[in-house]
């Protein structure tokens, strides 16, 4: 039992991922960045301690769904770094709807939840138009329905649905976003879809985890189909606009109320004759989630992920770190401005904030080397310095580029470390050079352009309006890079420190936004450029919700009056971050592999320099999208069983076209998943990834036996 006192609660993880699958079977969203997904049973809960997921797809062979696992924090006095919540806790709580501070048990807590898909009644994509407000002619998807009320049929529309964890609320511990399984609500579901129709967005459950009050929210089957039929349908003309189409991809709200068996209201003890007496406080802080597609490639982080942006987002805009960015005398993060507005306008970055090296600088630094896994490696999309050779001496080996200036050290040691730091970050790409291909100049060999880092698409590398050819570092990455470049950092392994303030509702936050894309956003992966946009959120790391009602969710009206911009400041809707991507979502994943750019001309406002006329011969790239997440080519294991044998491929079948675009609908479903490779070790030739049909890891060849100890002397 917890100690009794006032505290504030807080739904973690503030934005969870959900996967869809084909399978009825599911595990649990990594809780880490890189990490595993978690085993557990099909209530959601873990039996025994947690282990990490190593079969990917079922005894049929259909990829399993991931559930994102939604906790509620308690902060008080006795935990300002905040704790779960319990059944049986002794709470204080103030209801913010009488004002009066309850005091008795935790009994339950009620979860509701709310999904829907937009897409098919959104705006189209096109590339960076509409990030800042949708221009009055900007087309609309399915723009030959007009009418507002038709219109409203084309967002998938489930209701919201409601659970408990004990029943004390009167909830049910399971319900379903299906179509026909939420009596008394209206829903909007599509007709009958080929290749595949969709009857549900998915389902939630609270089944008890001990005392632990845990919601795990599941996503659709992946199902994607077009309406319309005829000769030569269906079929896919575009990567990310195809009328007729649906997906069962969804996002939206999750909310919690506690139920609590009240003892005492406003210190006064309620009389024995009168107890039981419930009332249910909402948790403040609630939170959002998002259902994407398979993570095929769970272990490999994104260069830029979906944590960098937020985290970026948060510390310059909503003072998340007062620390690395914020007003002299840079407070820690205790000091929160309650002005953000005027706060902003003075914040700066901190020139004495020292990074931690392994925690912040050496994750950035060491993610490319991982994508020679998905992704062919050649001196043209990797090369010095993108090279990570751990322990073997290369521009990147962590025994060179961790050691911080300290006293006494030998003058041409430390020279030889501060050049090769500016070096690593000479190569980084700096804002303003999203259309650089090249380093523009080298201070220590004028002859030397090599790519800037990192050599990815960026926003927008397909038209030349308001284009953004390849991907940057967020300015928190590049700020703490160029610290460690200047010898500002900490070796924490090195120094005894003492350890940090545990805060596992940020840990959550952070940890699940780690595994999700952060560029580029063409539309995206799991998200859109909307989640940058700070308008969307109410602080840092939370969605600023909407009030909506069920069976009304809005969208753009009739085509001729269609809506400037969203009302981002009245919050956010169902639907509302994934209304931005590709449908069907097969479409976008199956091309975004690799892009051949135009690099003609870095002033992309100013392309037709005075010349004499004479016709303009283009200049190409090819550039990969996101390895990470859409890998290319992958190590293969051939077997036998147990022992390395390797051999390499296409991780998909399908060629980057329409045509494999319509493939993919159902294709996604059979490819494999790049896991880690236990019997790879540093220094030898074995690949650090492979790619395994079944999804089974069971199937790897075994880990190598540890050295033979020699016999004590």
């Amino acid at each position: 039992m917890q100690p009794t006192t006032q505290a504030t609660y807080k739904i973690h993880p503030s934005i969870g991922i959900a996967r869809l699958g084909n399978s009825p079977e599911f595990y649990l969203a990594p809780e880490t960045t890189g990490g595993l997904p978690i085993d557990c049973n099909s209530g959601g809960t873990v039996d025994g301690p947690e282990q990490p997921v190593t079969r990917f797809k079922d005894a049929q062979q259909r990829i399993k769904r991931q559930g994102a696992r939604f906790r509620v924090f308690v902060y008080d006095a006795a935990s300002p770094g905040g704790r779960e919540a319990q059944i049986g806790d002794t709470v204080e709580v103030v209801n913010p709807t009488s004002g009066q501070t309850l005091k008795g048990t935790l009994a339950d807590v009620v979860w509701t939840v709310y999904l829907a898909n937009k897409k098919s009644s959104w705006y189209e994509f096109k590339e960076t138009a509409g990030e800042h407000g949708y221009a009055p002619d900007h087309p609309l998807r399915n723009a030959g329905i007009q009418n507002a009320d038709s219109r409203q049929t084309l967002i998938i529309d489930p209701g919201p649905q409601t659970v408990g964890v004990t029943g004390a609320g009167g909830s049910p511990n399971s319900a379903q976003f299906a179509q026909g399984q939420n009596p008394g609500v209206p829903q909007t579901f599509p007709p009958p879809l080929n290749p595949n129709s969709i009857t549900t967005l998915g389902e939630i459950m609270a089944n008890p985890q001990g005392n632990y009050a845990r919601l795990v929210v599941l996503g659709g089957n992946g199902n994607s189909g077009s309406v319309l039929s005829g000769l030569g349908q269906p079929v896919i003309k575009a990567f990310a606009n195809n009328d007729g189409w649906f997906d069962d991809v969804s996002d939206g709200p999750v909310t919690a109320q506690l139920v609590v068996n009240v003892t005492s209201i406003d210190s006064r003890p309620i009389p024995p004759a009168d107890l039981p007496q419930t009332q249910t406080v909402a948790v403040g802080a609630s939170s959002w989630v998002v259902v994407g597609y398979p993570r095929y490639a769970p272990e490999i982080v994104d260069v830029v992920t979906m944590d960098d942006v937020v985290y970026d987002l948060s510390i310059r805009n909503f003072a998340f770190n007062t620390y690395i960015y914020g007003v002299p005398p840079f407070q820690c993060d205790a000091a929160q401005p309650t002005d953000l507005a005027t706060w902003r306008q003075a914040a700066q970055w901190n020139p004495n904030y020292y990074p931690y090296f392994w925690r912040d600088v050496w994750p950035i630094l060491s993610r490319p080397f991982d994508y020679q896994y998905v992704m062919d490696f050649d001196p043209l999309t990797g090369g010095d310095p993108h090279e990570t050779a751990r322990g073997s001496g290369g521009n990147m080996d962590p025994d060179q580029i961790s050691i911080p200036p300290f006293h006494g050290e030998d003058p041409q040691e430390s020279a030889y470390r501060t050049q090769h730091r500016r070096f690593v970050y000479h190569m980084l790409r700096q804002p303003g050079f999203e259309n650089t291909l090249q380093v523009p100049v080298n201070r220590y060999d004028p002859q030397y352009r090599p790519y800037a880092m990192p050599f990815l698409c960026g926003d927008n590398p397909l038209d030349n309006t308001a284009a953004s050819k390849f991907l940057r570092l967020t300015d928190t990455q590049l700020f703490i890079l160029h610290q460690w470049a200047e010898g500002k950092f900490i070796n924490e392994r090195l120094e005894e420190l003492p350890p940090q303030p545990p805060q596992p509702g940020v840990e959550l936050d952070r940890g699940s936004l780690g595994n999700m894309l952060g560029g580029a956003f063409c539309p995206g992966g799991e998200c859109c450029w909307i989640i940058r946009n700070p308008a969307i959120y109410s602080g840092s790391y939370r969605i600023n919700q909407a009030s909506y009602t069920p069976g009304g969710l809005s969208q753009p009206a009739v085509v001729s009056g269609a809506s400037a911009t969203a009302n981002l400041a009245a919050g956010l809707e169902p639907g509302d971050l994934t209304k931005y991507d590709a449908v069907p979502w097969q479409a976008d994943f199956n091309e975004c592999s690799t892009q051949m750019i135009d690099i003609t001309y870095e002033d992309w406002n100013n392309i037709y320099p005075a010349s004499t006329g004479d016709p303009v011969v283009p200049i190409q790239q090819l550039t990969y999208w996101w390895p990470a997440h859409r890998p290319m080519q992958v190590n293969t294991f051939l077997g036998p069983p147990g022992q390395p044998n390797y051999g390499s491929g296409q991780f998909s079948p399908t060629p980057q076209n329409h045509t494999g675009d319509f493939q993919m609908v159902t294709a996604w479903a059979q490819l494999g998943f790049v896991l880690r490779n236990p019997a790879a070790v540093p220094g030898a030739t074995d690949p650090g990834f492979v790619d395994v049909p079944s999804g089974d890891a069971n199937e790897l060849p075994k880990p190598p036996p540890p050295p033979a100890t020699p016999p004590a002397k």
